[in-house]
């Protein structure tokens, strides 16, 4: 019924884990109060890292031109911006070599402290200095450190060279150029220096830094369909990270403006390379006409003439619009016999529209392959593909305006055909008027196209003068309020967990790897229906010489007897309630120090209370204990004696005593064995039982010898001690295998020293205690190793 009811309130086994681990609560208490030690000095001097953002909007270079005409892309979608592009110049090598360049932020300024060293902003390293560097900030390809100490009246510069060794400067004044030195530097402290003061400057290298920044800066658009894009950047000193920031942008910004211009600074060079061409042909073509008119006394076209050549002039102004138009493509064509890809002039006068549209597409592929190059190589597939499309649009082009110069060949050649049907108005025309209207209207195209370039070259020198700009600031650099990383509740919250965790895996582990049995509901779960008879609680600093055989009475309620009075009550189930006289009790164990020789001495003890005679008998021949209980000497006269000495008889080796007989085990056999399985044996334990009410007999572990088994045929009942948190698991398949075999008779567990482990949440209840002498060593499987004990 008790075995049956500790299996039913198996659900109470969360609640006892729980008191398991509690028990250790000193344990996590210390590694609780360690961590949030540890987490606050780690929070007291780590470095916090800031988040500094930004937000930019690209402006849509297609927009620039106002009368441009809209194209598929501008009509299916929102804007012709590639972000990717845009990111990838934001995020290139160049650009962020360009920042750091420029805010010379591989030198690095700080603070000593006592316990920690801080970064400045170079405006709040000292209030009132002038720092200058001697070299180039480029050139420095390693690091090196200065530390600068500075009192009232003088300073000291020290540093380590590249072979180890130190060098030290001391300067009279605060400002090194006070002797002779050669520091990359200059530095000039202006501030009153009431305290000793110490600074540290750090030069990287610039490589370094610039890659450094190039990896923490992050760029991300800020919505599928959005021109914006936010920059992000972690950094310990936010007013550092905020240059930078604002600085990328304003370098990016540039970098864009001067895309731009490159293209109008390309029409200004080729309008002024034709400018001096055709200045010198108006110069030549005057000079003819002045040399004409010189030669021929001629002053101008007369009325008459000019009213018989109004059709001809009509002829002559289409003839003149074609001659110009084949003129400006003559010097357009000169452009692509040059074989490096260039951009081309735009909007030079060319009355062709779809040659005038293919420029621009060569402009815009232009453009796109140069703003890739800043991100990526000159080998790029990418960039492969669109020098063959600048190629091949640089072939169309020119066979383009082979074909418009073709049709105006052919114009041309028609408008000459229709003015020869007019030749003959001008017969009456003299010869030399003829020709000086020639050198005039030559004279006329020449001025024409000079005065359209010299336009031209105004329209984009306006254009480069006023660029509009290539982004738009949103944000400016803002840093975080709060740090984000280190977070310090983050930090504190994963000390307390791992407080909590540290102690817990090991005791966890602890407890794993732990195969003792401990407590009672283990002991029920492992064993196969045999019944636990009682609990005898682990009782500290007893003598046994004084508790074991004091005359106690009924009314005693010292925890031992109290516990064995509970293990002979069950006992009553078991044996006593038998109707028989005499009772024949065996107590073993597994292994030694279990306390079954507690067990026995404590029953004998108290079952003089039942019965008028009782004896007990020491069994063990091997490792005799119960001498030690009534302050013996080892080798008296006992059972071994009485088995082997025929003359001798049994009843000379009882020790009467006021409760109860005891007959020890006598000299230490060699054959202990051979002993206890003689009829001799047999027929002394048959005169015992006879003779006395109740007899208990201490016998020796069973698990590695088997002495015990040759006495359970003449017993009536088998105690068997199990030691709480003494004896391992693997025990009980010996337990259960023995009593499944019937090779003990009525076995019955008694659990000794319960309570012993307070960290398994199980105590007895009692403050008392005991201890017995047993000092033991074993193992599954090791010999017994009885030897002669040690005085």
């Amino acid at each position: 019924m008790e075995n049956n009811e500790y299996i039913e309130n198996k659900e109470s086994s969360l609640k006892s884990e729980i008191i398991r681990y509690f028990t250790f609560w000193p344990y996590f208490l210390l590694s609780l109060i360690g961590f949030v030690i540890i987490s606050f000095i780690y929070l007291r001097y780590v470095d916090y890292n800031y988040l500094i953002s930004s937000k930019i909007e690209i402006i849509d270079k297609a927009q620039d031109s106002e009368m441009a005409l809209p194209t598929a892309m501008t009509v299916f979608n929102r804007s012709m911006i590639n972000l990717e592009n845009e990111i990838g110049v934001l995020t290139s090598y160049k650009l962020h070599q360009s920042v750091v360049s420029k805010l010379d932020f591989n030198v690095n300024y700080f603070t000593e402290g006592n316990f920690k060293t801080t970064q400045n902003h170079p405006n709040s390293w000292f209030n009132d200095y002038t720092f200058k560097l001697k070299i180039d900030n480029e050139l420095f390809t390693k690091s090196s450190k200065f530390l600068i100490k500075v009192d009232i009246s003088s300073m000291t510069i020290s540093t380590e060279d590249e072979n180890g060794d130190n060098k030290s400067y001391i300067f009279p004044t605060h400002d090194t150029n006070s002797i002779e030195n050669d520091l990359p530097f200059e530095l000039v402290i202006k501030d009153k220096i009431e305290n000793e003061l110490s600074k540290i400057l750090e030069f990287n290298s610039f490589s370094k830094t610039v890659n450094k920044y190039k990896k923490n800066v992050s760029v991300s658009e800020t919505g599928k369909i959005s021109d914006q894009l936010n920059i992000n950047l972690k950094h310990d000193n936010p007013k550092l990270a905020e240059d930078y920031l604002n600085t990328l942008m304003s370098e990016f910004d540039k970098d864009g403006i001067i895309d731009r211009q490159r293209e109008y600074e390309r029409t200004i060079e080729f309008v002024d390379t034709r400018s001096v061409f055709l200045s010198s042909e108006l110069k030549q073509i005057e000079l003819r006409k002045q040399k004409f008119k010189e030669e021929n006394n001629l002053s101008s076209i007369t009325v008459d003439a000019e009213k018989n050549a109004n059709q001809q002039f009509i002829y002559d102004g289409e003839l003149f619009n074609a001659r110009s138009q084949k003129d400006l493509a003559l010097l357009l064509l000169d452009l692509f016999a040059q074989d490096e890809l260039k951009l081309l002039p735009v909007d030079i006068g060319i009355q062709n529209q779809s040659l005038n549209q293919l420029i621009v597409n060569f402009n815009t592929i232009y453009k796109e392959r140069d703003a890739f190059l800043v991100s990526a190589g000159p080998n790029n597939s990418f960039i492969k593909s669109l020098e063959e499309q600048l190629y091949g649009l640089k072939l169309n082009l020119k066979n383009s305006v082979n074909n418009y110069i073709s049709s105006l060949d052919k114009q041309i050649a028609n408008l000459q055909t229709k003015e020869k049907e007019f030749q003959s108005i001008f017969n009456s025309i003299p010869e030399k008027e003829k020709i000086l209207r020639t050198i005039e209207r030559e004279l006329e195209v020449k001025e024409a196209l000079f005065l359209l370039l010299l336009q031209k070259r105004e329209e984009a020198a306006i254009n480069y003068a006023v660029i509009k700009p290539s982004i738009k600031i949103i944000d400016a650099a803002m840093s975080s309020r709060s740090p984000v990383s280190p977070q310090p509740v983050r930090i504190l919250f994963f000390a307390f967990i791992l407080g909590f965790f540290v102690p817990f895996s090991f005791i966890y582990i602890y407890f794993y790897f732990d195969n003792k049995v401990h407590t009672k509901q283990q002991l029920v779960s492992l064993l196969n229906n045999i019944p636990i008879i009682g609990e005898v609680p682990y009782i500290k600093d007893l003598n046994s010489d004084e508790a074991l055989l004091k005359d106690y009475h009924k009314a005693d309620r010292s925890p031992i007897f109290e516990s064995v009075r509970m293990i002979i009550a069950n006992l009553n189930f078991i044996l006593f309630g038998q109707n028989k006289k005499n009772y024949c009790v065996l107590v073993t164990s597994s292994v030694k120090g279990e306390g079954k020789t507690l067990i026995s001495v404590s029953m004998a003890n108290l079952l003089k209370e039942r019965f008028n005679k009782v004896l007990l008998i020491g069994a063990d021949l091997r490792n005799p204990q119960i001498h030690k209980y009534i302050g013996a000497e080892k080798n008296k006269k006992g059972l071994s004696d009485a088995i082997f000495n025929l003359n001798l008889d049994w009843k000379d080796c009882v020790l009467k005593n006021e409760k109860f007989d005891i007959m020890l085990s006598g000299t230490i056999p060699p054959n202990p064995v051979e002993l206890l399985s003689s009829e001799r044996f047999k027929n002394i334990l048959k005169q015992i039982k006879s003779e006395y009410d109740c007899v208990i007999i201490d016998s020796a572990p069973c698990l590695l010898v088997s002495d015990t088994f040759e006495i359970t045929d003449a017993v009536d009942s088998t105690v068997y001690v199990f030691r709480s948190n003494h004896t391992t698991k693997d025990v009980i398949s010996f337990i259960n295998e023995t009593n499944d075999r019937k090779k003990i008779k009525k076995m019955s567990i008694v659990m000794n020293s319960v309570g012993s482990s307070k960290s398994y949440g199980y105590q007895y209840g009692y403050q008392y205690g005991y201890q017995y002498g047993y000092k033991y060593g074993y193992n599954y499987g090791y010999g017994y190793g009885y030897s002669e004990e040690k005085n």
